[in-house]
């Protein structure tokens, strides 16, 4: 999973005004009628290929497939359309975990060598530690694109995978730092196991799926027989899409081995909303970190304008990515299901999960616009590196790294910059645009970010 969602919602958090003449029709768009057009132009450019839910307050505002379900036969995505979860699938252990410690049959505060003995260093990790990322443990995800990356697409002991990060070195002194890490849940998973006695795959189905009769969701994804099972793929050279071989649940297991579809998971969204099937105090607990962080039991957590509280989970896994994103104070619900992963940078779901919820909130947004990258000269990208005053406390800073061009805001991730010419520049990550300005001498004086309007900065 990519931790990037707020960091690309906007470049800056300066509020800006960008209204627009309004047209003279008899009907205005209404909120679904810009969502669709947003998708629909997203999937004929290769930026969304999937379906998509989007609800507030009980009401589904667009439910509805996009791009191909399955290339070969010409198989459009649709409502029914079936895709491996990823790291959803973590909401789902979080609360396992939960209605277990209500039953008093474990505690967060529990030591991992409780349940595990011989585990290095499992005196100093506590399972609290394994869903907030801070354990230390190394993340086997790497396994899925090294060497063993055919071996994962089948079904694979406990014991194999436990070795892939076992004795590996700790990242950091567990509770000291946050190290995104899908080992931990792995390991969530094996405790569900020993405290129950059951498989963790049939604790969920017992508690969760069966209750909530969630008929197309589920565990062994390969062997599924249901039709709106869909065709994982990569985008390769921003032009074909290139099936993949899924990963076997047994592999990403408690960390995202599930599968479900956009109905399903709004069910599950109601669960959520509605605080049941765990008592109220525990999904309170569930998304509400200690000491505000970022990672609660299950769920990653933000807040939207500093205010409202946002908890979203998104997932990439060979194929398929995934975003879950539910604002509880509004009862809004954002659900996007791909079968085309993120390898390529136009199919990260990240920047149509921030214009989704920017539709839905009624903040401007751009339509995706197919902008072609063009070879800009090392002298002419020199003249616009340093630094670009976007707000007081906020910066713009331009790189050159290796003959590319990269803008980081302070307190943001770093992204490259894609040229259309020689003053104007795009980002591939977000739908954001940069043209650089000069002054008469031709020195470099400011940036204009365009981002839902226009912001100055003035170089420093």
């Amino acid at each position: 999973m990519k931790i990037r969602f707020w960091a690309l919602s906007l470049l800056v958090t300066v509020a800006t005004v960008a209204q627009l003449l309004a047209q003279p029709t008899a009907k205005p768009p209404t909120t679904a009628d810009k969502l669709d057009e947003y998708l629909t132009v997203s999937a004929k450019l290769h930026r969304f290929n999937g379906t998509a839910l989007v609800a507030r307050k009980g009401e589904i505002l667009l439910k509805k497939g996009y791009g191909w379900h399955d290339v070969a036969r010409q198989i459009p995505n649709d409502t029914n359309s079936i895709f491996q979860l990823g790291s959803i699938t973590k909401t789902f252990t979080g609360a396992v975990i939960l209605q277990l410690q209500e039953e008093k049959k474990l505690s967060l505060t529990d030591k991992l060598n409780q349940y595990f003995p011989d585990y290095p260093q499992g005196d100093q990790i506590t399972l609290e530690q394994l869903f907030l990322h801070t354990s230390g443990i190394y993340d086997f995800k790497k396994i899925l694109y090294g060497p063993d990356s055919a071996r994962v697409t089948r079904p694979v002991p406990k014991e194999w995978m436990i070795e892939q990060f076992r004795d590996k070195p700790l990242t950091a002194k567990p509770g000291t730092a946050v190290n995104y890490t899908n080992s931990g849940y792995y390991l969530l998973g094996l405790i569900v196991e020993k405290v129950t006695g059951k498989p963790f795959e049939t604790v969920v189905r017992e508690r969760f799926l069966k209750p909530l009769q969630l008929t197309k969701t589920g565990f062994d994804f390969i062997n599924l027989k249901d039709r709106g099972k869909t065709t994982g793929y990569s985008f390769r050279k921003d032009s074909v899409l290139v099936p993949q071989s899924p990963v076997d649940s047994t592999v990403a297991y408690a960390a995202g081995g599930m599968y479900s579809s956009v109905g399903d998971l709004y069910r599950w969204s109601r669960v959520v909303q509605n605080r049941r099937m765990l008592k109220p105090e525990s999904w309170e607990v569930a998304i509400s970190p200690p000491n505000n962080g970022s990672w609660g039991y299950g769920w990653g957590i933000t807040t939207m304008d500093n205010t409202k509280k946002l908890i979203f989970q998104n997932g990439n896994i060979n194929g398929f990515g995934t975003f879950y994103v539910q604002i509880p104070e509004d009862d809004a619900v954002i659900i996007l299901l791909s079968n085309v992963d993120d390898v390529s940078d136009l199919t990260s779901l990240d920047p149509i999960a921030t214009d989704v919820l920017k539709i839905l909130y009624d903040v401007p947004y751009q339509l995706p616009a197919n902008r072609k990258a063009v070879a800009v000269s090392e002298t002419v990208l020199r003249q616009y590196v340093g630094k670009y005053q976007l707000a007081p406390e906020r910066t713009l800073a331009i790189t050159l790294e290796a003959g590319k061009l990269f803008l980081q805001v302070t307190g943001q991730p770093k992204f490259e910059l894609f040229a259309e010419n020689e003053t104007n520049f795009f980002l591939k990550a977000v739908e954001a645009q940069l043209t650089f300005h000069k002054d008469a001498s031709g020195t470099i004086t400011q940036v204009v970010v365009h981002q839902g309007g226009d912001i100055v900065a003035k170089r420093i």
